[in-house]
Protein backbone atom coordinates (compact mmCIF):
# COMPACT_ATOMS: atom_id res chain seq x y z
CA UNK A 1 0.00 0.00 0.00
CA UNK A 2 2.72 2.47 0.98
CA UNK A 3 4.77 1.83 -2.19
CA UNK A 4 1.83 2.41 -4.50
CA UNK A 5 1.28 5.78 -2.83
CA UNK A 6 4.85 6.88 -2.14
CA UNK A 7 6.43 6.23 -5.54
CA UNK A 8 4.03 8.48 -7.52
CA UNK A 9 4.31 11.10 -4.78
CA UNK A 10 8.12 11.07 -5.07
CA UNK A 11 8.00 11.29 -8.85
CA UNK A 12 5.60 14.24 -8.65
CA UNK A 13 7.72 16.08 -6.12
CA UNK A 14 10.83 15.46 -8.22
CA UNK A 15 9.09 16.87 -11.31
CA UNK A 16 8.14 19.99 -9.35
CA UNK A 17 11.78 20.30 -8.30
CA UNK A 18 12.90 20.00 -11.92
CA UNK A 19 10.45 22.73 -12.94
CA UNK A 20 11.86 24.97 -10.21
CA UNK A 21 15.35 24.13 -11.46
CA UNK A 22 14.36 25.23 -14.99
CA UNK A 23 12.94 28.50 -13.69
CA UNK A 24 16.15 29.18 -11.75
CA UNK A 25 18.20 28.32 -14.87
CA UNK A 26 16.29 30.86 -16.97
CA UNK A 27 16.95 33.52 -14.33
CA UNK A 28 20.69 32.72 -14.45
CA UNK A 29 20.92 32.05 -10.75
CA UNK A 30 23.51 29.28 -10.53
CA UNK A 31 23.27 28.85 -6.76
CA UNK A 32 19.49 28.40 -6.90
CA UNK A 33 19.87 25.95 -9.79
CA UNK A 34 22.06 23.72 -7.64
CA UNK A 35 19.69 24.03 -4.67
CA UNK A 36 16.63 23.18 -6.77
CA UNK A 37 18.43 20.21 -8.33
CA UNK A 38 19.22 18.94 -4.84
CA UNK A 39 15.58 19.32 -3.79
CA UNK A 40 14.46 17.56 -6.98
CA UNK A 41 16.65 14.56 -6.19
CA UNK A 42 15.76 14.39 -2.48
CA UNK A 43 12.36 12.59 -2.73
CA UNK A 44 13.75 9.89 -5.00
CA UNK A 45 16.77 9.46 -2.73
CA UNK A 46 14.50 9.14 0.30
CA UNK A 47 12.37 6.56 -1.51
CA UNK A 48 15.27 4.35 -2.62
CA UNK A 49 17.07 4.55 0.73
CA UNK A 50 13.96 3.38 2.58
CA UNK A 51 13.82 6.52 4.71
CA UNK A 52 10.59 7.67 3.09
CA UNK A 53 8.88 4.44 4.13
CA UNK A 54 10.22 4.98 7.67
CA UNK A 55 8.91 8.54 7.62
CA UNK A 56 5.55 7.33 6.31
CA UNK A 57 5.34 4.82 9.16
CA UNK A 58 6.11 7.59 11.65
CA UNK A 59 3.35 9.78 10.20
CA UNK A 60 0.86 6.89 10.46
CA UNK A 61 1.97 6.17 14.06
CA UNK A 62 1.57 9.83 15.06
CA UNK A 63 -1.85 9.89 13.42
CA UNK A 64 -2.93 6.81 15.39
CA UNK A 65 -1.58 8.32 18.61
CA UNK A 66 -3.47 11.57 18.01
CA UNK A 67 -6.61 9.53 17.42
CA UNK A 68 -6.19 7.81 20.79
CA UNK A 69 -5.32 10.97 22.73
CA UNK A 70 -8.83 12.39 22.60
CA UNK A 71 -10.45 9.68 24.69
CA UNK A 72 -7.60 8.47 26.89
CA UNK A 73 -7.10 10.05 30.32
CA UNK A 74 -3.87 8.08 30.74
CA UNK A 75 -2.36 9.80 27.69
CA UNK A 76 -3.45 13.22 28.98
CA UNK A 77 -1.87 12.43 32.37
CA UNK A 78 1.34 11.39 30.61
CA UNK A 79 1.39 14.66 28.64
CA UNK A 80 0.80 16.59 31.86
CA UNK A 81 3.74 14.82 33.51
CA UNK A 82 5.89 15.51 30.46
CA UNK A 83 5.02 19.22 30.72
CA UNK A 84 5.95 19.21 34.42
CA UNK A 85 9.26 17.57 33.54
CA UNK A 86 10.05 20.25 30.98
CA UNK A 87 9.13 23.08 33.37
CA UNK A 88 11.25 21.56 36.16
CA UNK A 89 14.19 21.14 33.78
CA UNK A 90 14.04 24.78 32.65
CA UNK A 91 13.62 26.15 36.18
CA UNK A 92 16.44 23.92 37.44
CA UNK A 93 18.81 25.20 34.78
CA UNK A 94 17.93 28.81 35.61
CA UNK A 95 18.49 28.21 39.33
CA UNK A 96 21.79 26.42 38.67
CA UNK A 97 23.01 29.26 36.45
CA UNK A 98 22.09 31.90 39.04
CA UNK A 99 23.74 30.02 41.90
CA UNK A 100 26.91 29.59 39.83
CA UNK A 101 27.00 33.33 39.14
CA UNK A 102 26.51 34.11 42.83
CA UNK A 103 29.27 31.70 43.85
CA UNK A 104 31.61 33.23 41.28
CA UNK A 105 30.77 36.75 42.47
CA UNK A 106 31.24 35.78 46.12
CA UNK A 107 34.60 34.20 45.38
CA UNK A 108 35.81 37.23 43.43
CA UNK A 109 34.98 39.95 45.97
CA UNK A 110 36.26 40.26 49.51
CA UNK A 111 34.54 42.66 51.92
CA UNK A 112 36.70 45.31 53.58
CA UNK A 113 36.92 44.73 57.27
CA UNK A 114 36.96 47.42 59.89
CA UNK A 115 38.72 46.81 63.20
CA UNK A 116 37.26 47.57 66.62
CA UNK A 117 39.28 50.74 66.92
CA UNK A 118 37.46 52.24 63.96
CA UNK A 119 40.49 52.29 61.69
CA UNK A 120 39.95 50.80 58.28
CA UNK A 121 40.31 51.89 54.75
CA UNK A 122 37.69 54.01 53.07
CA UNK A 123 36.82 53.91 49.42
CA UNK A 124 39.50 56.47 48.58
CA UNK A 125 42.31 54.40 50.09
CA UNK A 126 42.91 56.59 53.15
CA UNK A 127 42.46 55.26 56.62
CA UNK A 128 39.94 56.78 58.94
CA UNK A 129 42.79 58.12 61.05
CA UNK A 130 43.94 60.19 58.08
CA UNK A 131 47.03 58.25 56.98
CA UNK A 132 47.27 57.00 53.45
CA UNK A 133 46.92 53.25 53.08
CA UNK A 134 46.77 51.56 49.68
CA UNK A 135 43.37 50.00 49.07
CA UNK A 136 43.37 46.24 48.61
CA UNK A 137 41.29 45.15 45.67
CA UNK A 138 40.50 41.66 44.46
CA UNK A 139 41.71 40.91 40.95
CA UNK A 140 38.95 40.99 38.34
CA UNK A 141 37.27 37.66 37.66
CA UNK A 142 37.41 37.92 33.88
CA UNK A 143 37.96 40.42 31.08
CA UNK A 144 34.36 41.67 31.06
CA UNK A 145 34.52 42.50 34.76
CA UNK A 146 37.91 44.16 34.22
CA UNK A 147 36.40 46.44 31.57
CA UNK A 148 33.46 47.29 33.81
CA UNK A 149 35.79 47.99 36.72
CA UNK A 150 37.94 50.26 34.54
CA UNK A 151 34.87 52.22 33.42
CA UNK A 152 33.71 52.62 37.02
CA UNK A 153 37.15 53.83 38.11
CA UNK A 154 37.17 56.30 35.22
CA UNK A 155 33.88 57.72 36.51
CA UNK A 156 35.22 57.89 40.07
CA UNK A 157 33.08 55.02 41.34
CA UNK A 158 34.74 52.23 43.27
Amino acid sequence: MADSLLLPLCVGLSLLGLIATGVAWRRSNKGRVLQCAALALAPVALYFSGLLRLLWGAVIAVGNWVGRIVLSPAVWFGLLLLGVCIVLWVVGSIVARRSAVRKKAAAGSSPKQVGRSGTGTTRTGTSRTGTSVPAKQAPPVDDDFAEIEALLKKRGIE
